[in-house]
């Protein structure tokens, strides 16, 4: 039979250091809650008895654990696992973490954009501002690589410590987000048949599928934008200029679905004009084919071609 969730922490807490190699043994574990992107997690942190003393460790988190646990079904298994997991972790941080340079991160801080109601927890603990339905924070990215992108959030501690202030890490944020996470737009039916590629299509399955798609008309062609790393892509929403650039070739004011935090989709407001159908897009999507952690907004934004700016576009609340 299955622990709870609670007898499951109880015993991490009281067990975990037993199953860690001979240098955790005067540790002990601590839980406090970790705001993550669209959820709070409590975080497992491993600590020297000894107050004052460098160690270096990293956060885990006990929901995910206990998942895992729920799918072996075995505690002790599970507690191996990730001891051997912690010790392949610390492979991965840098030994200089407690000697971090802030005048070369100033280098590497990145907007990122999350849902504000759902991130109300990270938000209060950061400098940010406010974007249409969305907040702004900041990132300082640590590595970006073939395994993905490592870095670690913005606080108002760190903030403070290091004397940024919000107006300044937009400024910092805004030259340096588009330089090391350049933007790209293609055309979905572009991506579609290289993904289609990818899972082993022939050419003549990739061109029945998409028959003529050269000759749809400018108002009817349907853009993917995201990055060169495919990571936080959704950021394109604070350049007005990158979602002009494809609006221009649409030739209209265009809708902006946000897919998921990593990628948009832009469309003809001319063409594809009830709201509220792309809205219930959006919104199935999200329900049904997005990590929640990816999850951006179930709103869709609105470029005007003559202001040159994106707003929250309106949706009638509706049956058709």
């Amino acid at each position: 039979m299955l622990l709870s969730y609670e007898e499951f922490q109880e015993r991490v807490m009281n067990e975990l250091i037993d199953y860690l190699p001979e240098r955790y043994s005067d540790c002990e574990l601590e839980l406090h809650q970790v705001p993550k992107l669209n959820e709070v997690l409590t975080g497992i942190a491993i600590k020297p008895k000894v107050q004052g003393k460098s160690f270096i460790a990293p956060t885990f988190y006990m929901e995910r654990l206990y998942a895992q646990y729920e799918e072996s079904g075995s505690f002790e298994q599970t507690m191996s696992e990730q001891a051997v997991y912690l010790e392949e972790s610390i492979k991965f941080i840098p030994k200089n973490i407690l000697k971090m340079d802030f005048s070369t991160v100033k280098e590497k801080i990145i907007f990122q954009i999350v849902n504000t109601a759902e991130n109300q927890a990270m938000i209060e603990k950061c400098p940010h501002r406010n974007f249409e339905d969305l907040s702004v924070v900041y990132r300082a990215i640590t590595g970006i690589g073939k395994t993905g992108v490592s870095g670690f959030l913005i606080t108002n501690d760190i903030a403070e410590a290091e004397g940024f202030t919000e107006e300044g890490l937009y400024e910092l944020a805004y030259a340096n987000t588009i330089r090391l996470f350049p933007f790209k737009s293609e055309r979905i039916e572009v991506m579609m048949r290289r993904l289609m590629r990818k899972w082993g299509a022939d050419e003549t399955e990739i061109k029945e599928a998409f028959p003529g798609y050269t000759k749809t008309p400018e108002k009817e062609r349907v853009y993917v934008v995201t990055n060169r790393h495919d990571f936080f892509g959704a950021n394109a929403l604070l350049y007005s200029d990158v979602i002009g650039e494809v609006a221009g070739k649409i030739g209209t004011d265009c809708y902006i679905l946000p897919s998921s935090v990593h990628d948009l989709i832009i469309l003809s407001a001319e063409t594809y004009f009830k709201q509220n159908k792309l809205a219930n897009i959006v919104r199935t999507t999200n329900n049904e084919s997005v990590r929640p952690s990816e999850r951006l907004s179930d709103s869709i934004y609105l470029y005007s071609l003559n202001d040159q700016k994106i707003s929250l576009a309106s949706v009638e609340e509706d049956a058709s």
